[in-house]
């Protein structure tokens, strides 16, 4: 009979054990420690990117929203802190394409931004994922006609 309870009272600690080497095996994958050592190197190449988003109509917005999408290509170039891009949007159910140029930046947190030059002013903020591999953004244009839009840049 004493044999039955020391099995008994194994297991839970048993168990116990297994998770909590687990849990110490997974913990490398969880470090509260953000890289901090970003730069403009790290955004280069080309990159595919695909958004979606709401414009709007009226002065700061007070009109109706459109629904809008986009995919095109981004080309990077660290050197210069410039990018070229093509996109082919769609926008309240008609399509718009065409090239586009800006400047760029990245801070040591993996914080960047996208400033468009030209005829067609806008600004995105965007973080570093994935070592490059990927940029999230967000459209932050000042007095803009875009009520929200975001999307991800995908390193080709």
């Amino acid at each position: 009979m004493k044999n039955s309870n020391i099995t008994k009272n194994r297991m839970p600690v048993a168990l116990l054990l297994v998770l909590a080497a687990s849990i110490i095996g997974l913990a490398p994958g969880f470090s509260t420690t953000a890289r901090a050592d970003f730069s403009i190197n790290d955004v280069s190449g080309n990159y595919v990117d695909h958004a979606e988003g709401w414009d709007c109509t009226g002065n700061n917005c007070s009109g109706k929203f459109m629904p809008r999408s986009l995919v095109g290509l981004v080309t990077f170039t660290p050197a210069t802190g410039t990018f070229h891009a093509y996109w082919i949007a769609r926008l309240a159910g008609e399509n718009h394409s065409g090239p586009f140029d800006g400047n760029y930046t990245v801070d040591a947190d993996g914080h960047g931004t996208m400033t468009f030059i030209g005829a067609f002013p806008k600004q995105r903020d965007f973080y570093i994922v994935n070592g490059g591999a990927e940029l999230k953004y967000i459209v932050t244009d000042p007095d803009s006609f875009t009520a929200s839009a975001s999307g991800t840049l995908t390193k080709q």
